[in-house]
């Protein structure tokens, strides 16, 4: 595990703007902003190899320590956005929120289903309905994942609700409780739903365009 030191985001101020950030995508950098509650926006860029070696280190949600031209002072942030290209997936712009360590923000988690479910083994089909929740928490707080249990699902037709989910200490959920997040199908039901989704397939072109990068 990498200690408190090496977990520092070392970025730099960012003075190309607009069309000429592609230049710095080729050298191997990427452009972002940071910005926060009272803050002016500041356009800032690190490397991607200083990205993948801080991120694959802590959770999505976590709290990560800025140090802007090499600050000793550094600025607590939580990853608000990424963007990446629609094919290669590699990242083309970040955006950072400067957090206040005593107010709660709000953030999305993934959901993952844990479990098997009594309905599964006689034939039914757990369909997950809902991939992310809105939580409020402190940032140091802020799960990445949440995990739904479905072990509790024995009946065809019954479902894992939001307000059902156990969540961390401190930890409240935004999204509407009614919310179903995984139902059990009957296998009738489920064995129906993948015929249309493959004729809808079968009827589509699968022609797929490539998005423009971002430039910001």
């Amino acid at each position: 595990m990498a200690d408190a030191a090496e977990l520092i985001l070392q970025v730099e101020t960012r003075s190309v703007l607009g069309k000429r950030v592609k230049k710095l995508r080729r050298e191997g950098l990427v452009p972002g902003n940071l910005y926060g509650r009272g803050r002016e926006s500041t356009s800032i860029q690190t490397s991607d190899i200083e990205v993948r070696r801080i991120f694959s280190a802590v959770d999505r949600n976590a709290v990560v320590p800025i140090s802007i031209d090499g600050a000793s002072e550094t600025i607590p942030v939580v990853l608000r956005e990424v963007q990446r290209h629609p094919v290669s997936r590699r990242i083309l712009h970040l955006d950072f929120y400067e957090v206040d360590l005593e107010r709660s923000i709000h953030s999305e988690a993934r959901l993952v289903l844990i479990g098997s479910s009594e309905a599964e083994a006689q034939g039914g089909t757990v369909v997950q309905s809902l991939e992310h929740i809105m939580l409020e928490a402190l940032p140091t707080e802020m799960p990445s994942v949440i995990e739904v249990d479905i072990s509790g699902l024995d009946d065809f037709g019954q479902s894992v609700l939001v307000r059902e989910l156990t969540l961390p200490e401190g930890v409240v959920s935004l999204t509407d409780d009614t919310v179903a997040v995984a139902t059990v199908l009957a296998p009738r039901v489920a064995e129906e739903d993948e015929v249309e989704e493959e004729e809808l397939v079968e009827g589509e072109e699968g022609e797929v365009e490539e998005e423009e990068e971002t430039e910001e």
